[in-house]
């Protein structure tokens, strides 16, 4: 009951049009000192004068590009003209999730704690902080401002084979890093599963819930996908215990191809680190392939992918505690269902995604769901 009462305060404090010290938090906290001190350490009498909030969009949370004015010294060194910022979302309904699954908190930890570990995969922070009710600000660097830029992607894009690849090999080093890791029980001791994370209470009725209105939406989906679809909402808690007892790493948790971007040396990158969980690493490769990889790419390539993923598993820290080909197999196709719920509520709800993006999202799901008869795989871990 404590978890659930929890999750309803914060629910409630994200829903509240005020809470203490909000001014703190939000795109229009951020102040030129804050620059100065994140990006001219090493330029003496290098400083932002003052700074300029250019809004980019208001959903989930509000972002921002951050436009620096930088006194002459700070030019001079070439220190950095623009920065990206999110932070609490001007909108009731994304800051009630927010607040409610504790998505700010988690993100400006992961920065905070984690982003030392991770440093060469993902952005560069610049400012983190958070309160409660969903309010908070993070800025970071302006990927475009990298030497040779780096090429963004829609999450309904096509991931070609070499970007696909290398984010196979940046989530392998990801969860490399952190398989079976000591410091689950020491300084992470707060990073839960995803069922445990904040909001966790909610899940199961938000699911069923999900399932109910998806099923009753005019669209065609094979009855293997609607029956694998009901099996899952129905067994929440026997698949959450199986997905607990896997090996656990670190997950992002919502790894499609518009959170990851190709550096010029084609190397990949990922942000938005707001849903990460501890969880076998293979859900954030299915999730990806699953989401990102055009059907007949993934049909052609998903077990090479998958023995790379083993390889760099291997080389990255899990040595030889990775699973064989067959087992990870089977982990993988098992472990789709997972993704597929995400795409099930975010159809259920509507409008948290362009429609046509998702539709092209779902088609790549169906398709994989089908291929690799998870409904016979989740019937046999049932």
């Amino acid at each position: 009951m404590l978890p659930e009462i929890t999750a309803l305060k914060d629910a409630a404090l994200g829903a509240a049009p005020w809470t203490p010290g909000q001014a703190r938090y939000g795109l229009d906290s951020l102040r030129p000192a804050e620059f100065t001190a994140a990006l001219a350490s090493e330029v003496p009498g290098a400083r932002v004068d003052d700074l300029r909030v250019e809004i980019d969009s208001r959903g989930t949370t509000d972002r921002a590009r951050i436009h620096l004015n930088w006194n002459e010294t700070g030019r001079n060194a070439g220190l950095p003209a623009t920065a990206f910022a999110k932070g609490t979302s001007s909108q009731l309904a994304p800051r009630v999730i927010v607040s409610g699954f504790g998505c700010h908190t988690y993100e400006t930890r992961f920065f905070e704690q984690i982003h030392p570990t991770l440093a060469d995969l993902t952005i560069a922070p610049y400012v983190t902080r958070s309160g409660s009710g969903g309010r908070y600000v993070l800025a970071f660097e302006d990927l475009a401002l990298r030497p040779g830029g780096v090429t963004f992607y829609d999450a309904d894009d096509e991931a070609p084979k070499e970007h696909a690849e290398a984010v196979v090999d940046l989530l392998a080093t990801l969860h490399g890093r952190f398989w079976r890791s000591p410091r689950f029980e020491g300084d992470l001791a707060w990073l839960q599963t995803y069922a445990k994370r904040p909001g966790g209470p909610f899940m199961k009725r938000l699911f069923t819930w999900s399932e109910k209105r998806f099923m009753a939406q005019d669209r065609t989906v094979p009855e293997s996908v609607r029956r694998l679809t009901k099996k899952y909402v129905q067994n929440q808690p026997a698949l959450t215990r199986l997905w607990e007892s896997m090996p656990q790493t670190l997950c992002h948790g919502d790894t499609h191809l518009g959170n990851t971007y190709a550096n010029a040396d084609g190397t990949a990158g990922i942000y938005d680190w707001q849903v990460f969980h501890k969880m076998n690493g293979l859900r954030d490769f299915a999730y990806f392939l699953m989401h990102s990889i055009p059907t007949d790419l993934r049909r052609a390539e998903e077990k090479n992918l998958l023995e790379r993923y083993l390889q760099v598993l291997a080389d990255s820290g899990a040595g030889s505690d990775v699973p064989s080909l067959a087992e990870a197999w089977d982990t993988y196709r098992l472990l789709t269902v997972d993704g597929w719920i995400a795409i099930v509520f975010t159809l259920a709800a509507g409008s948290m995604q362009p429609d046509d993006r998702m539709e092209v999202t779902a088609v790549r799901a169906i398709n994989t769901l089908t291929d690799l008869d998870v409904e016979q795989a989740l019937t046999a871990a049932l």
